[in-house]
């Protein structure tokens, strides 16, 4: 057996104690830390490299200070950390908020939309087929037709089974069986433009025409179904609307459609919203005070100072157009029409 000199010995004893008295993070601690997350999406997602920015300055300004961008998952994970750690804040999509709402009324009781007022991120249903012209087409045919998402945890997917449980004798009649899953919503579009049998894809995305999928989207030339209906139109968290229907520009910054032209596309979008815990899910005292001043203080701001300052992101966001409720009534009759037409077919 090798000995270790006496000298070594001795400087690794006493190197001991301050090793033992290295103070490890409290629980406490650890959990303020989370409080004063802003949790948003992947590093390179619009929540995280662009709505979120805005909100650490606009905390500091009334001393609510420490907050910062941190990227998740998405929209389930933002809801289960803000449930965890009360105070912190959170990036969802409403609509998945929404879902997640109903199937866990008690539990999510606990969090507030503090505001939805930021943007609103398009649900694009994509194909090749010419002959699927609106929402009305693609629910009557539901039963027959290969649908192709992002991956199932993906807030894309969870958007989709929202659709379907809104929708239970459209969407609602899409077999599991009929559903494949890509890596990302890349992947849906390739795998779209690949696709010679009529297939489906569906993902939700902010309509920024610099952003990789709405470009590759423009050149694949697919055909943008609008998502619009009866059914999904009703939905609801409170006494808001889930969706809205708005017209986007998908050739801003040089890419154009056949022949040279702007392509803008219709269809519904669901509100970036962002949530933190009630009051009463803190503690009594000074904690509840503050969480409802932080409340108070994130609705107070003026929604341009919360939108990306880019200046080509913020031309995109002042540049949709949300649709009259005359033309909303329009494809909302013509999409019925289409889904009768085609259930008649198939049955």
């Amino acid at each position: 057996m090798k000995h270790l000199p006496l000298a070594s010995l001795m400087l690794g004893l006493a190197a001991l104690p301050a090793l033992a008295q290295a103070p490890a993070p409290s629980a406490a601690a650890q959990q303020d830390a989370r409080a004063r997350t802003i949790n948003t999406g992947g590093e390179n997602g619009a929540y995280h490299t662009l709505f979120c920015p805005p909100f650490p300055p606009a905390l500091a300004r009334v001393y609510f200070n420490g907050y910062a961008c941190t990227p998740s998952r998405g929209t389930l994970e933002n809801i289960s950390r803000t449930l965890q750690a009360p105070g912190a804040i959170g990036f969802v999509q409403l609509d998945v908020f929404s879902r997640e709402a109903a199937r866990r009324t008690a539990e999510l009781s606990k969090l507030t939309v503090i505001r939805r007022d930021i943007a609103c991120e398009g649900l694009w249903m994509v194909t090749r087929n010419e002959q699927l012209n609106n929402l009305g087409d693609v629910q009557g045919f539901a039963r027959r037709m290969t649908f192709i998402l992002p991956p199932r945890e993906s807030g894309s997917t969870a958007s989709f089974n929202y659709l379907r449980e809104t929708d239970p004798d459209g969407l609602g009649q899409v077999p599991e069986a009929n559903i494949r899953y890509a890596r990302d919503a890349t992947d849906v579009i390739n795998q779209v433009a690949a696709n010679t049998e009529g297939a489906v894809g569906f993902f939700v995305q902010f309509a920024d025409p610099t952003n990789a999928n709405i470009r590759l989207l423009v050149e694949r030339n697919l055909r943008v179904v609008p998502v619009v209906s009866r059914e999904l139109l009703r939905a609801r968290v409170g006494d808001q609307a889930v969706y809205e229907v708005q017209e986007f520009n998908l050739s801003e910054g040089g890419v154009l459609g056949i022949g040279g032209r702007a392509r803008t596309a219709t269809t519904a979008c669901t509100p970036v919203a962002v949530i933190t815990a009630v009051p009463e899910a803190l503690p009594a005292g000074n904690a509840q005070a503050d969480q409802r001043d932080l409340i108070m203080r994130l609705r107070e701001v003026p929604s341009a100072q919360l939108l990306p300052q880019q200046g080509a992101i913020a031309r995109l966001i002042s540049g949709t157009r949300r649709m009259s409720q005359t033309a909303v009534d329009g494809m909302v009759t013509a999409a019925e029409a289409a889904k009768r037409a085609a259930q008649r077919a198939v049955n």
